[in-house]
């Protein structure tokens, strides 16, 4: 009687496309000021990485292989998130004693591509290779929420001019976000909504400029965040996201399909 072929480790592939995202993701941020579409040059360098690592499984890899049903309900998700950010942010910009400029068309479209460059390197990436390790999913999920609010928390302190720390009621809105971000990739195993929850999010609150209401002064993007993610209500939203996702988890215990073990990779 034969036994079954055992799966061949790609831990060493997944180690290479992620130390290549990492290379690859902060370089837009060096232009996106001026030139929005940074971000849509950054995916295309991510999107040939990943093919020279993984071959034809590129997509499974980075997340990308969505049903085609499930298309279509990204978009919508991606639709509602907006609404209801939009919704939500009058309340937070009087709160916190902000006024937002007209939104950018081109800033909008660069906010898209960033968070998709986000969701393939913090969620398809890393929690693909984090399973390849760890059995907790629940586990899994916490800790890169806590990397993904470190991320943000050194970003804007040691990148941004004025060097502002994001408060901690901001992080705590920004761990809530990646639990929430991170179930739903544990629970379908491809990035759509994940995505639709993080662009739909980001596209509403950062794409306008923003000023303070009393002196009238253009804020940079750690202040902003401080005062929209700082604001109690962002974090009980959060905090209702990331309930609603545990929910999710425990309806799809099992995840998205595995991954292909046999494919072309690079050696």
């Amino acid at each position: 009687m034969s036994t079954p072929r055992k799966a061949p480790d790609d831990r060493g592939d997944r180690w290479r496309s992620l130390l290549l995202v990492v290379v690859l993701l902060p370089w837009p941020l060096l232009f996106s000021e001026h030139y929005w579409w940074a971000f849509i040059v950054g995916t295309a360098a991510i999107v040939g990485a990943l093919r020279l690592v993984h071959g034809p499984h590129w997509t499974n890899y980075a997340g990308l292989k969505i049903p085609p049903v499930h298309i279509l309900l990204t978009v919508v998700a991606f639709g509602l998130m907006a609404a209801a950010t939009g919704l939500l942010l009058p309340h937070i910009y009087a709160s916190g004693g902000l006024r937002a400029g007209s939104p950018e068309l081109g800033r909008e479209l660069g906010l898209m591509f960033q968070s998709l460059n986000e969701e393939i390197l913090f969620r398809a990436l890393l929690i693909g290779l984090l399973l390849q390790y760890a059995g907790s999913r629940v586990l899994i999920s916490v800790v890169l929420a806590c990397i993904f609010a470190a991320a943000h928390f050194l970003l804007y302190r040691f990148s941004n001019p004025l060097h502002v720390p994001l408060s901690p009621i901001a992080l705590s809105t920004l761990f809530l976000a990646g639990v929430a971000m991170n179930n739903l990739y544990l629970a379908f195993r491809y990035i759509g909504f994940s995505w639709a929850f993080h662009a739909g999010w980001n596209v509403v609150w950062l794409s306008p400029p923003m000023y303070d209401t009393l002196t009238n002064v253009p804020l940079h993007e750690p202040q902003v965040f401080n005062r929209v993610l700082g604001a109690p209500a962002m974090t009980a939203i959060a905090g209702a996201a990331t309930l609603v996702s545990f929910a999710l988890l425990a309806w799809r215990p099992r995840g998205g399909s595995p991954l292909p073990t046999g494919h072309s990779s690079l050696h």
